[in-house]
């Protein structure tokens, strides 16, 4: 018998093995996806805010953020808010990259063979149960 933390935690690891899979062609690891997919939905986010929204330590993202950096696919900047922190924006090389036709095709193959076998109506129920279990562990649910 199992317990569903240890089910939910292998799905997930399942979930990163194929994305590191999916996104070492294009030259990006996991991690480097996951700060650019974030950016590709906001033009700008501050380092704490993605630390906070990624789950990384600061030494993690910022080891992250150098090598974006200096394969031209992100820029730090002051942020216009407040001058103690760094705003993180991704290049336009970047956007060209996430937005080709064959970065697209493969996340789309990614994302079918995680739902292959699901019905529409049970992958949206599937998607509504994840946001579910996260209100209710982030103290939403009490």
């Amino acid at each position: 018998m199992s317990h569903p933390t240890l089910d939910l935690r292998r799905a997930y690891l399942a979930l990163r093995r194929a994305l590191e899979e999916t996104v070492k062609p294009f030259g990006f690891t996991g991690g480097q996806f996951d700060v650019l997919q974030l950016l590709l939905h906001e033009d700008a986010v501050e380092h704490r805010d993605l630390q906070r929204r990624l789950a990384v330590t600061s030494p993690t993202l910022t080891n992250v953020l150098d090598v974006l950096e200096r394969n031209g696919h992100v820029s730090r900047r002051v942020s216009e808010e407040d001058a103690r922190a760094r705003s993180i924006r991704m290049t336009d090389a970047a956007r060209q990259v996430c937005y080709s036709d064959a970065f697209c095709a493969a996340g789309d193959r990614l994302v079918e063979r995680m739902f292959q076998g699901f019905t529409p109506e049970e992958r949206e129920q599937f998607t509504g149960f994840l946001h579910r279990i996260e209100r209710n562990l982030d103290g939403g649910g009490r």
